[in-house]
């Protein structure tokens, strides 16, 4: 479960992912979802909680379902992604996966931090 201060960074992550790849300036998608720019970009630094009707707008100004903007599979985490947000990366990856898989990459995960360990002394 993703805790609601990264779940807004997230989304808006995604936000702007989305925009990236439909050759959409913040200006063109504002203009289309009948948002300001500086509001629309603050909704991308995830420094806006927003709410479900304004959700909807950007959902309908991309078009695309909410299914597709609250998707975290493809977020790669940078150098401003703090731990407890790369752990909730994790964990939503996981979430999706049977009990099966998620056995085989705790014992992955596992063997590599034994690993490591193990070189580092």
């Amino acid at each position: 479960m993703i805790i609601l201060g990264n779940l807004v960074k997230m989304v808006g992550l995604n936000i702007r992912e989305i925009r990236k790849l439909k050759n959409l300036t913040q200006e063109q998608l504002a203009e289309k979802s009948g948002l300001q720019t500086s509001f629309l970009a603050g909704v991308e630094r995830g420094v806006r909680n927003i709410t479900l009707d304004t959700l909807d707008k950007i959902l309908n100004g991309l078009e695309v379902d909410a299914k597709t903007v609250i998707n975290f599979n493809n977020l790669v985490p940078d150098e401003d992604f703090s731990k407890n947000e790369i752990i909730d990366l994790i964990v939503n990856l996981l979430e999706e996966r049977n009990l099966r898989d998620t056995r085989l990459i705790y014992k992955i995960i596992k063997e590599i931090f034994d690993t490591y360990s193990e070189e580092r002394k």
